[in-house]
């Protein structure tokens, strides 16, 4: 299952399966370049400020994705969280709101965003710049 693939493949750590995932990703870039500009540009108008500003939409997508239990994307948006200036305390709280609204494997997928932020924190994986498109 997921949980098996994403320990397995994260022995070097989150920032090492974010770089798996786009170097794997660039295969699909490569074949269709304007379906993956536009995904990114949907991706930059949903996550621009509004009504909600960008540290509140963040934290919205890292409740949303460890529902959808995509390891790739946890690391992406917990990276995301902490670029937009969200605390370890609003992390945690969102996603205490995502295993409320999951099940059980959202549990298991909060604890890796816990671990990821932890990652992040310690100063062990950099804040480098966008990765390839990733599958939600």
């Amino acid at each position: 299952g997921a949980n098996v693939s994403f320990m397995s493949l994260n022995s070097d750590g989150f920032r090492s399966r974010l770089k798996q995932n786009a170097s794997a990703g660039k295969k699909l870039v490569d074949h269709n370049p304007a379906m993956y500009e536009s995904y990114w540009a949907t991706h930059d108008l949903a996550m621009k400020a509004g009504a909600l500003d960008q540290r509140t939409k963040e934290l919205v997508a890292l409740a949303l994705v460890v529902t959808m239990k995509c390891d790739v994307c946890i690391t992406f948006h917990v990276r995301a969280c902490l670029k937009a200036k969200a605390s370890r305390e609003e992390i945690y709280d969102v996603l205490n709101v995502a295993v409320m609204q999951g099940d059980g494997s959202a549990l298991v997928h909060a604890n890796y965003a816990a671990e990821a932020l932890d990652e992040y924190l310690a100063g062990r994986s950099s804040n480098s710049s966008r990765p390839e498109p990733h599958n939600h």
